[in-house]
């Protein structure tokens, strides 16, 4: 075969410890692995290792190939030379010659440079950005082949899990553009300001506009940079890992009206912050100054100083007033969360809930939406800013049967409550190991599972299905132009 490739894990438990040099058998040449002659595996057992042979590709190599479908990254997928490769900002059914930039999971990537055939299904996106940002994966998309994009992707994974189950339709965002209420704008070492490019963590695009949030995020956006330009102000450097400025996050109430920004830096004072004020005031309820002193590439900052307006940001949902602190986490496509809480709120009404556990319960979104319709309500979250809030939108909403704890969904705080449905919205990680060993060792009757990541959900359900039956399951599109989805299921115990 020429020449044979033996990855580093497999070298390692053969005990291979040849010097690290080029070594060629045949004529093969590998710059990315050692090579071995063959003499050296003899007597080897290599059945269970990966050894491929050798395709060898360089840097800006040209391929032509068909993409034949979407990845859960949103990428368009196909084969060249029989070993999966893929590209971004394309459509299934479209043959492109492509630029190859890298390898990684044994995927080649490929840059689309040109089209040999388009797709119907493309369209001309909305922003003059779309195709450069990682913000929107699939802007180039008819929105209504998006959502047929989105079914084939969860029901190809509900396939693969073994769950019974299939995904008739997503439910549809009423709203394509212009529907997150949060937006954390990064800063980049050269000074642009916008977001980054898809898959990469050092590299970034200038966002001279921004279809996710609203005009006044753009104009946010213009000022911000515009200071940053003025004032000589360092942009933060990842590969250095110095510098100030980092992040401009923007929070917005959609049916309030309210605007909450947090200027994230390094440790230091604001340069000119009275002139970043007087300009940002107009735009916003409140302002904050987050200071992230370490170098860990996050927006969420740990010192916060308020320097306008009040604490918080309220936002308006199905008739419950919420308030929001700059660094809790709340559904971040309002018109849809109302939606989402609408489907709760039909299975915990359908099975007569008198007890709602609501795990992972940020700062109170599903347990103060769900009070008004059952007794007594318990919300669990670890952020302990969030269960303050929490409780002060109990009292928002003059509600006196909701109690909230912070503590860690795994430090079972609430394995006393034994409620009868049991809410669990968990990260995108999915549960704790220990939330599922006592869900499975209490067996609650309802258990209704809230996923922005369903590959998660199908990974847990591997286990809550020793105990519980699904009954039903539905996608919700809280996230358009890019290929994520939100899953609501709702299982029953086999017990009750």
């Amino acid at each position: 075969m020429g020449s044979c490739r033996v990855y580093p894990v497999a070298r390692e438990r053969l005990g291979l410890s040849l010097p690290n040099l080029e070594l060629t058998i045949g004529g093969g040449k590998l710059h990315s692995y050692r090579v071995y002659r063959f003499s050296d595996l003899l007597g080897l057992d290599l059945t269970p290792f990966f050894l491929y042979p050798s395709h060898d590709m360089k840097y800006g190599e040209q391929q032509t190939f068909e993409i034949t479908r979407v990845d859960h990254q949103g990428r368009g997928c196909g084969l060249v030379n029989d070993r999966p490769a893929c590209a971004n900002f394309v459509v299934p059914g479209e043959i492109i010659e492509g630029k190859f930039v890298g390898r990684k999971k044994g995927v080649k990537k490929f840059e689309a440079e040109r089209w040999l055939k388009t797709s119907p299904q493309r369209i001309k996106p909305a922003c003059q950005q779309a195709g450069q940002c990682g913000g929107c994966a699939w802007q180039h998309i008819k929105y209504e082949y998006q959502l047929e994009l989105k079914r084939e992707l969860i029901n190809q994974a509900l396939q693969a899990g073994k769950l019974n189950r299939e995904i008739d339709a997503v439910i549809p965002c009423l709203q394509q553009f212009y529907y997150r209420n949060r937006m954390d704008y990064c800063v980049g070492d050269r000074g642009e300001v916008g977001l980054k490019k898809p898959g990469r963590w050092n590299q970034y695009v200038d966002l001279k506009e921004c279809r996710l949030m609203s005009p006044e995020a753009e104009q946010i956006l213009n000022i911000f940079k515009s200071w940053l330009n003025d004032n000589q102000v360092e942009p933060w450097n990842v590969f250095k890992q110095t510098g100030y400025a980092r992040y401009c996050v923007i929070r917005e109430g959609k049916n309030t009206g309210e605007r909450l920004i947090t200027i994230v830096t390094a440790e230091g004072e604001l340069p000119a912050e009275s002139d970043l004020l007087s300009q940002l005031t107009p735009l916003a309820t409140t302002i904050y100054h987050g200071v992230n002193p370490s170098v860990t590439d996050l927006s969420l900052a740990p010192q916060l100083e308020l320097l306008q307006g009040k604490p918080w940001l309220t936002e308006k949902i199905a008739g419950c007033l919420y308030q929001i602190p700059p660094n809790s986490f709340f559904q971040t496509n309002t018109l849809m969360a109302e939606q989402l809480l609408k489907t709760i709120r039909r299975h915990v009404d359908t099975a007569k809930t008198q007890r709602l556990l609501d795990l992972y319960c940020g700062v109170g979104f599903f347990a103060i939406g769900l009070a008004a319709a059952v007794p007594e309500v318990y919300g669990v979250e670890l952020d302990e800013t969030a269960i303050i809030a929490a409780r002060a939108n109990a009292q928002l909403n003059a509600l006196n049967n909701v109690q909230f704890d912070s503590a860690a969904a795994e430090s079972l705080i609430w394995k006393d409550f034994r409620p009868d449905t049991v809410i669990v919205d968990p990260p995108r990680s999915g549960l704790h190991p220990q939330v599922i060993a006592t869900l499975l060792d209490q067996q609650p009757p309802n258990l209704i599972y809230v996923s922005c990541k369903y590959e998660s959900f199908i990974r847990d359900w591997q286990q809550l299905s020793a105990a519980y039956e699904l009954t039903d399951l539905q996608a919700l599109d809280l996230f358009p132009h890019s290929p994520h989805v939100e899953l609501v299921a709702l299982a029953k115990s086999r017990c009750n």
